[in-house]
């Protein structure tokens, strides 16, 4: 299934010592980043510079329906003490 191409009007600005670009939350949404993921960024042949995203950190919504599953967990005794009592070398 193709889609539409976007194009975004991005604007440098200094941030530091640094230039930066802000990417809007409509083309954030498109490419599926958020706050914390990393783009990688390519300058082809021809001067332009190509975005794509790395991978995806882990993001507050995503670490908060962990820690919930983590705390329904039980905590059971270890089991490897048993394991190797049992085990014949």
């Amino acid at each position: 299934m193709a889609t539409k191409g976007l194009r975004v009007e991005l604007m440098v600005s200094k941030w530091g010592n640094s230039l930066a670009v802000r990417l809007p939350a409509e083309s954030a949404r498109r490419i599926g980043v958020g706050e914390g993921d990393t783009l990688v960024a390519e300058v082809s042949a021809d001067g332009r510079l190509i975005l794509a995203p790395e991978g995806r950190a882990v993001g507050k919504a995503e670490m908060r329906r962990l820690r919930q599953f983590l705390g329904r967990q039980k905590e059971t005794a270890p089991v490897v003490g048993d394991l190797r009592r049992g085990a014949r070398y």
